[in-house]
């Protein structure tokens, strides 16, 4: 009895799009970053009239946990490159007109973790925006004791709670895109019959996804410097440092869409209400 024909591709993607981890980076380097930093410069300001050892060693744990939380991101682009990894050998089993089928298998599984985890990515997010804000009310209530003043780290906390948000809004928003692009890539087309690419189309496609699958790699980012900076020193001692990369024009975009969170401009202006 005759084998049957191998699967051949006769309509291959082109893999997503980098620019959503390039943009997820970004964000988390001039969004969450400063704004975590100005937390602590406010918490700093107030800390020099309301001295609670407490309420530092509560804020570096807080600290610690955002880190972990950004950290997570990273996950999005390995996703990303062995997605890519496992196309391109999927496309080199199709193009030496070899079985192709189990090498699909794998891209299709790869693909598969890539849409999950990008979704893990957008719940973490979520939460890390809740941790924050949590923390901040429970701080302001630590420093607010005996009556004391606090409504210069109220407002200047709810000023940058509310860029935060904006910024986690916007970056899950790029996870969304980014799931429907690779939702969209597992779409190949299959079947038993053979009707095979051009060479210059197959030295296209390849050339996509390999470029992509570089631009994925650990290296092209800066996560770990970016997790230590979130994470901060074990002390929590001296002043905060601000330091991120370039602002790029993809940034510029971010504080012109405050005012999509109208949730949060009004719960935040209700709770510097309170202290004036």
């Amino acid at each position: 009895m005759a084998s049957p024909r191998p699967l051949v591709c006769v309509f291959l993607k082109l893999p997503p799009s980098h620019q959503s981890v390039l943009r997820i980076h970004e964000i988390a380097w001039n969004v969450f970053l400063p704004q975590m930093n100005r937390l602590s410069q406010a918490l700093d300001a107030a800390h020099t009239t309301h001295p609670l050892s407490e309420v530092r060693k509560f804020w570096s744990e807080v600290r610690r946990s955002a880190a972990e939380k950004v950290d997570k991101l990273e996950r999005v682009a390995i996703m990303n490159y062995n997605t890519a990894f496992a196309f391109l050998r999927f496309l080199d089993a199709v193009r030496g007109g070899r079985d192709g089928s189990g090498s699909y298998s794998e891209f299709q599984y790869s693909a598969d973790e890539a849409f999950d985890e990008a979704r893990k990515a957008q719940d973490v997010m979520l939460e890390f925006r809740e941790e924050v804000r949590i923390a901040v009310g429970r701080i302001t209530t630590m420093l607010s004791s005996d009556d004391k003043d606090v409504s210069s780290f109220v407002t200047e906390s709810s000023q940058s709670l509310l860029e935060l948000a904006t910024g986690i809004e916007e970056c899950n928003a790029i996870l969304e895109e980014h799931r429907g692009e690779v939702k969209e890539v597992q779409r190949q087309s299959l079947d038993e019959k053979d009707n095979r690419l051009s060479e210059e189309e197959f030295q296209m496609v390849r050339e996509k996804w390999q470029s992509f699958k570089e631009l994925s790699e650990p290296p092209a980012f800066r996560w770990q410097a970016l997790w230590r900076e979130i994470r901060g020193s074990e002390d929590d001692q001296g002043p905060t440092t601000t330091s991120h990369i370039p602002t790029s024009p993809i940034m510029s975009s971010y504080s012109s869409k405050s005012h999509k969170i109208l949730f949060w401009r009004k719960f935040f202006r209700r709770i510097s209400s309170c202290f004036d």
